[in-house]
């Protein structure tokens, strides 16, 4: 199974949680799949058939913080009579009014996304990203640093970590924490979004042929039988390696696990 796994550096991203506005505005730990579809669409230079495209990543950050920002807020005025505006000219009554709001925006540092995208002929296009290179936000400037094909192998242990999982891993998992997230956002006009429930796994669990005494997924004995597409560049932990868990944007957030 060959993908193009892709290894992009970041200082600073804020992956917003769309229903936070006012106040403060939140990150996820990691960026939803709305945000990974972009990624790759500002590489490919267009809008690409969701469907056809399968994902997988790891995400570290060194640090989080947050800082003041300000929010250029405009709305009708309650009034016209009254509101007004001076220029050379005269006095003019106001169609808008605007006020400055200050508000705390979270951020993530030091930040290093390790994507993979099936199917691998998607690596030219990281090759030659058609815009400007970003993660998250359109200011938050990345660097593409590797970009190559890589041959997954089947093996009988693995293990996951730093990831984001598909909801139906949950009876498996005693690890992570659950969260909504934008799956997809369509094309404009329209720009209609679609959310799923995910899970956030920091920590390393393993999986099938492993010592017991490991951190593992809650497996049935003939799950544990079962053989993992695994990245033989990824680094060894315990004698196994890195199993990348492909979804899609479309479905409810399944997964390929």
């Amino acid at each position: 199974m060959k993908v193009t796994k892709v290894v992009v550096e970041a200082p600073i991203v804020s992956f917003r949680y769309p229903h936070f506005l006012i106040g403060r505005q939140i990150s996820y730990d990691m960026p939803p799949p709305s945000t990974i579809y972009g990624h790759i669409a500002s590489a490919v230079g267009d809008w690409f058939d969701p469907g056809l495209v399968r994902f997988a990543y790891q995400f570290t950050f060194q640090s989080r913080g947050s800082d003041l920002e300000h929010q250029h807020v405009i709305s009708r005025p309650p009034s016209v009579r009254g509101t007004s505006f001076r220029t050379l000219e005269g006095e003019f009554p106001a169609a808008v009014v605007g006020n400055v709001q200050p508000h705390l925006r979270d951020y993530l540092y030091d930040c290093t996304l390790i994507l993979y995208v099936d199917p691998a002929r998607m690596a030219h296009a990281f090759r030659n990203p058609t815009f400007c290179v970003n993660l998250g936000r359109s200011q938050d400037l990345a660097t593409i640093v590797s970009v190559q094909e890589v041959e997954l192998i089947k093996a009988e242990g693995a293990y996951l970590e730093k990831t984001l999982l598909p909801f139906s891993m949950r009876k498996y998992l005693g690890r992570g924490f659950t969260v909504l997230m934008p799956r997809y956002i369509s094309p404009p006009p329209e720009r209609d979004p679609s959310f799923s429930r995910y899970i956030v796994l920091h920590d390393r669990v393993f999986a099938g042929q492993v010592r017991e005494s490991l951190p593992r997924l809650l497996e049935y004995d003939e799950e544990r039988k079962r053989e993992w597409w695994v990245d033989p560049t990824s680094p060894m932990k315990e004698g196994v390696h890195l199993a990348p868990v492909f979804q899609s944007f479309l479905g409810e957030g399944e997964g390929d696990v």
